[in-house]
């Protein structure tokens, strides 16, 4: 029996027992934001690409992506290897330029 239609759309998440469905929210120094649901074992690259989408001006791959202050995020971890939450906020960071002469 197939799935019912609403099941069928492309980018529906299905929850998994194991590994329940968050929300987590990117927020950068422009004041976008992109949210981003997925499954706490699916890899935290989704959400970089969903920023990436929301921010067409920002190069893909610049930046930094940090998670309370100190924790650098990379796109081959997941949520359950940094203990996130539904909700929690990311920030992103732009690539910096200049500095450093006088």
């Amino acid at each position: 029996m197939p799935p019912p239609p609403e099941d069928r759309r492309q980018g529906v998440v299905k929850p998994e027992p194991d590994h329940p469905l968050i929300t987590l929210k990117v927020l950068d120094q422009e004041g976008r934001r992109a949210f981003h649901t997925m499954r706490t074992c699916d890899k935290l690259q989704g959400v970089m690409d969903a920023y990436y989408k929301k921010a067409p001006d920002v190069t893909y791959g610049a930046g930094t992506f940090m998670f309370d202050g100190s924790i650098r995020l990379r796109g081959d971890k997941t949520p359950e290897d940094l203990d996130l939450d539904d909700g929690d906020e990311i920030d992103f960071f732009a690539p910096q330029l200049g500095g450093g002469g006088w």
